[in-house]
C-alpha cells in the first residue's frame, strides 16, 4: 500500500506533468527554435521583462531573491545575449534591464510551444477540466506568491497549465524537503528528488533517470553516490544486464518513502486550505489523467518490453523532433523503401 500510494498521489502527478512540460519545452527552443545557450533559469527573468523594462532591484523583490543574486543570475542571461542594460529614462545614473531582440524571439517562441502543449494537453482531458485545475494552480500560486504575472479578474487570464506549474512544482518539491526533513532526515538536499522519486519497486537505473530528468547519467550517478553515503540507497548489479548497476532502497530508505507520503499528505492539506477540498480532487484527477496520457515513468514503474518500448519511444521523440521521429518511423518500418 504505501509502495502504491508512493507512485499514486497528487504531488508525483504535479512533478511529473511539471518536469514533462519543462523538457518539453526546453528542447523544442534548443532543437526548432535555435536557442543552444538558454537555461531553464532564464524563464523568470523574460517573462517578467516581456511584461516591461524594470530595474534589477525590482525584479529582486518579485522574485524574492537578495539584489545580489539576482544580479548574478541576470548577468547569465545578459551574457547568452537575451537581455540588455540601458539607461532608467526617470534617474540617468541608473539602468534597467530590457529584453533584447533575441529575448524578444526567444519569448514570443515560447509562448508559440506552450500554446501548443496546451493544445495537446487538450487531446487528453476536455478544455474545460484543463481550465479549472488551472485556475486552482493560479490561486495556489498566487497565495505562495509564485506567480509572476499580476492577479486578474478574467476569468480566462493566465490559464495555461504550461504556464503555471514549472514554478508551482519548483514551491512543491521544496515544500515537500521541509516536511520531510523536519521527520528525521536533515540530510535531504533539493536535488536529490530528481533520483528519489524514480527508483520503483525493481530499483533504478541510471541511465533511465537520466533520459526521464534530461540530464547527463554522470550528474544522477553523482546524487546516487551522496544517497548512498546517507544509508538512503545502495547499488546491485542489474538482474537484466549484469553490466549494469541499479539503485535500491534500503530499510532507512523504506522509512524515507513512509515518510515522504506523510509530507505528500500535509502538503494536500495546505493546498486544499486554499482552493478546498473538492478543487483539490478535481485538480488530482486531472493531474493524473495528464500523469497516465502522457505516460509518465512508465520504465520506472512498469516492467516487461512493453514498458521499455514506450519509454524509448517518448525519449527519441523528445530528441528528434516530430520529422525526426517520421523519418525514424519510416526506416524501421521500410527500411529499403527509406534508402531509395
Amino acid at each position: 500500500m504505501a509502495r502504491n500510494r508512493y507512485r499514486h498521489n497528487f504531488s508525483r502527478h504535479l512533478l511529473g506533468v511539471a518536469r514533462y512540460l519543462q523538457n518539453t519545452m526546453m528542447t523544442a527552443l534548443h532543437q526548432q527554435y535555435g536557442h543552444e545557450h538558454l537555461r531553464l533559469s532564464f524563464s523568470p527573468y523574460i517573462i517578467l521583462l516581456g511584461e516591461g523594462d524594470k530595474r534589477l532591484t525590482d525584479l529582486a523583490e518579485i522574485l524574492g531573491i537578495s539584489r545580489q543574486a539576482c544580479n548574478q543570475a541576470a548577468k547569465q542571461v545578459v551574457a547568452a545575449g537575451y537581455i540588455d542594460r540601458i539607461a532608467d529614462p526617470e534617474d540617468g545614473r541608473a539602468k534597467q534591464l530590457t529584453l533584447s531582440s533575441h529575448g524578444i524571439k526567444l519569448r514570443r517562441d515560447g509562448l508559440h510551444i506552450v500554446a501548443e502543449l496546451d493544445q495537446q494537453l487538450a487531446k487528453i482531458i476536455h478544455g474545460s477540466r484543463i481550465l479549472d485545475a488551472s485556475k486552482s494552480l493560479r490561486k495556489i500560486s498566487h497565495r505562495h506568491s509564485l506567480s509572476l504575472a499580476p492577479p486578474s479578474n478574467d476569468a480566462n487570464a493566465n490559464t495555461s497549465m504550461a504556464g503555471l506549474l514549472p514554478r508551482l512544482s519548483d514551491y512543491t518539491l521544496k515544500r515537500l524537503m521541509e516536511l520531510t526533513r523536519e521527520k528525521g532526515h536533515p540530510g535531504l538536499k533539493l536535488r536529490f528528488g530528481q533520483v528519489l522519486g524514480l527508483i520503483g519497486p525493481s530499483g533504478g537505473r541510471i541511465q533511465k533517470i537520466a533520459a526521464i530528468q534530461d540530464v547527463s547519467k554522470q550528474a544522477i550517478s553523482a546524487i546516487g553516490t551522496e544517497l548512498e553515503n546517507l544509508g538512503y540507497l545502495q547499488r546491485k548489479t542489474d538482474p537484466s544486464d549484469a553490466r549494469q548497476v541499479v539503485l535500491i532502497f534500503t530499510d532507512h530508505g523504506e522509512k524515507l518513502i513512509t515518510d515522504s507520503i506523510i509530507s505528500g499528505n500535509e502538503l494536500e492539506a495546505e493546498f486544499a486550505e486554499i482552493i478546498g477540498q473538492a478543487a483539490l480532487k478535481r485538480l488530482d484527477a486531472t493531474l493524473q489523467d495528464l500523469y497516465f496520457g502522457l505516460e509518465l515513468e512508465q520504465g520506472i514503474f512498469d516492467t516487461g518490453s512493453a514498458a521499455e518500448i514506450s519509454l524509448l519511444a517518448h525519449q527519441l521523440q523528445q530528441r528528434l523532433g516530430e520529422q525526426g521521429s517520421k523519418a525514424l518511423a519510416t526506416l524501421l518500418l521500410c527500411p529499403t523503401e527509406y534508402a531509395r
